[in-house]
């Protein structure tokens, strides 16, 4: 059953993560995409005021007070906005955060004509609480509908870089294509599940699903007609020639359309696809309110699976040198920015890896499975369930390294390492392969 449409409206972080990404984090890129095509006393004019209008404590952090962002927001009756206040820290409370840390209770002192003043109450906010005031605020005010796509994208900046060790105002456009497509693939298996869930089954269910939601994106065009649009080869994967910005907006609507199924518990594969399709409408929308470009008419980029061929040669495992990992092996391996590989040719190696710097130099088949996607990149097709299966293409090729020892080219038939109860050991001979293939 819907929600009600008078209930919070609930976000979750991915939310703010994709919306970031789809601005690029930038705020002067918004400004320009977002003027290209309105007139100068709407976008500007509100931009400014909204950042005319935040405040400073004395120790430098930044806040708007409640009567001020009523005004901003297009509100005469500050009453009702306070109803919209409230809104959002309900929203806030389901994010299981607490509003106090966000929406801070003051009484303030006002000029009150002739000298005198009053005090009234007021409220001090954070861009996280505006930004829940702004989506849970009448999306028919014109100020409200651009708030929420400026506050979605400033709110959290700070955090991602906090969190994720991120700054996308110093990556490289293939840099941030490359970290954006790996979110891409981490975010596809979530919504897989919650599909999955929601009664998507058979391996054509799952076809159908994703066409949904790129027809909602690209306006009534599905995968083949974007191919077609864009002059893309049939057998290319539109998702490897997006540009930062277009992966983006599809990892927006990845992450709310997951969001969408869960929390309202949609159920039945066409009320599934439904709902997928209507997520790709919203995004497109808010695209064509930030700057008016539609994502069919992105520019189309280079395979990403070529610049992820060309980071590797400059060094194979970015987070922490190889080298290192082996050295000293009861630290045991970190998450890295994986690269792209021929799974079937060489996973072997990076498996090889993994066990390297494992306690008795040996790993359980489920923990390589779950550890491998830290260090090798996986295609929306690797990770997707097999129609006939529980498991995914690529957990049935870790499989496959045990169940296939005695043929001449697998590892363990090699004496790379040895096959032993539940998962593999490496061999010294292993141990001598990885170090000069991973060394600096």
């Amino acid at each position: 059953m819907n929600a009600p449409k008078d209930d919070p409206v609930k976000f979750d972080f991915d939310f703010d993560e994709a919306m970031q990404r789809v601005a690029q984090t930038n705020p002067d890129e918004v400004t320009a995409l977002a003027t290209s095509n309105l007139s100068d006393d709407t976008i500007d004019t509100l931009l400014d005021a909204f950042e005319a209008a935040a405040r400073k404590t004395e120790d430098g952090h930044e806040f708007w007070t409640s009567r001020d962002l009523s005004r901003l927001l297009g509100y005469s009756d500050y009453r009702n906005f306070l109803t919209i206040v409230e809104k959002a820290k309900a929203a806030c409370r389901t994010m299981r955060l607490d509003p106090q840390d966000h929406f801070v209770d003051v009484t303030d002192m006002i000029e009150i004509g002739k000298g005198g003043r009053r005090e009234v109450d007021n409220i001090h906010l954070d861009r996280y609480a505006c930004y829940l005031i702004a989506q849970n605020g009448d999306p028919r005010k014109r100020q409200i509908g651009f708030a929420q796509n400026y506050f979605a994208i400033q709110a959290r900046r700070q955090e991602l870089a906090d969190q994720h060790g991120v700054d996308f105002d110093t990556l490289s456009e293939n840099q941030k294509r490359l970290y954006l497509r790996n979110q891409v693939v981490a975010e596809n298996k979530r919504l897989m599940s919650a599909g999955k869930a929601s009664g998507v089954h058979s391996g054509a269910d799952f076809g159908k699903f994703n066409n949904r939601g790129y027809q909602g994106l690209y306006g009534g065009r599905g995968k083949e007609e974007i191919q077609q649009y864009k002059g893309l080869p049939t057998k290319a994967n539109i998702l490897d020639h997006m540009g930062s910005t277009e992966l983006a907006a599809n990892l927006f609507r990845i992450t709310q359309t997951e969001e969408k199924l869960r929390s309202r518990n949609i159920q039945g594969k066409e009320a599934a696809c439904d709902a997928h399709y209507e997520v790709g409408v919203k995004v497109r929308q808010t695209m064509r309110d930030l700057s008016g470009i539609m994502p069919e008419d992105l520019p189309v980029a280079d395979d990403v699976k070529r610049i992820a061929r060309e980071e590797r040669k400059q060094q194979r495992m970015r987070a922490i040198p190889a080298q290192k990992r082996i050295e000293e092996p009861l630290a045991g391996p970190k998450a890295t920015d994986p690269v792209e590989i021929d799974l079937r040719a060489d996973l072997w190696k990076y498996a090889l890896l993994i066990m390297s710097v494992r306690p008795e130099s040996e790993i359980s088949t489920a923990d390589l499975i779950a550890e491998l996607p830290s260090y090798v990149h996986l295609s929306d097709e690797h990770a997707a369930a097999n129609a006939s299966r529980t498991d995914s293409k690529f957990s049935q090729i870790v499989r496959n390294l045990k169940s296939h020892k005695n043929t001449k080219s697998n590892f363990i038939y090699q004496g790379f390492a040895r096959d032993v109860p539940g998962g593999f050991k490496i061999t010294r001979k292993g141990l001598d392969f990885v170090r000069e293939y991973f060394k600096n």
